[in-house]
């Protein structure tokens, strides 16, 4: 495969879809246990470690967001 140079603006393009196609698949692994149940066994182990470190954050900060919240776009 050739590799193809990116100019900065498509460089930042590409990680905003990239951001956007993440925050979308987390938010269809948190809304529908089942399919996490179904999930490949690393997706599954990143979702627990997300659980863990939520409970410490949340444990020294009560007010903390979920795991898996993009509070720049307010999900």
């Amino acid at each position: 495969m050739a590799r193809v140079e990116l100019s900065a603006d498509e460089n930042f393009k590409l990680l905003r879809e990239i951001e956007a196609n993440r925050a979308f698949i987390l938010l269809a692994y948190q809304s529908d246990p089942e399919l996490l149940k179904r999930a490949d066994p690393e997706i599954r182990r990143h979702f627990e470690n997300a659980d863990e470190a939520l409970q410490d954050t949340n444990s020294e900060n009560p007010g903390a967001n979920r795991a898996g919240q993009n509070t720049r776009h307010g999900g």
